[in-house]
């Protein structure tokens, strides 16, 4: 059964396919939901399985439905976000601070390891 076309990220649709069908997880019917809500729903009605971001699924629980981390690499995109040079908009800027503080990777320096010199 070929998937049901989809409008919105269909490249991460189509990896999520490839993976599945990569690992012979065979694909019968795909749901389109709008929210984590509607997706736990689907699950504990024994409809299948969601694949969310992390941070839509905060603080929304289901009967019988556990949460539990992907951890294959092909299931990993890189997000960027994408702003107007000139746009001065205060929200508009407000939300990008807020997004690169929650978002981005915080790179440490690493410390120099102390070795002991010998004489």
């Amino acid at each position: 059964m070929d998937p049901p076309p989809t409008k919105w990220n269909t490249a991460i649709h189509d990896t999520i396919l490839e993976t599945a069908a990569g690992a012979g997880i065979p694909f019968r019917l795909a749901h389109g939901v709008i929210n984590a809500e509607q997706a736990f729903y689907l699950v504990s009605q024994r409809a299948g399985v969601a694949i969310l971001p992390k941070p839509s699924t905060a603080g929304v629980l289901a009967p019988g439905v556990v949460l539990r981390p992907l951890s294959e690499s092909a299931l990993s995109f890189e997000t960027c976000l994408v702003l107007r040079r000139d746009d001065d908009s205060k929200l508009a800027n407000q939300y990008a601070r807020a997004f690169l503080k929650r978002y981005v990777r915080k790179v440490v320096p690493g410390r120099q390891m102390e070795l002991p010199l010998s004489a």
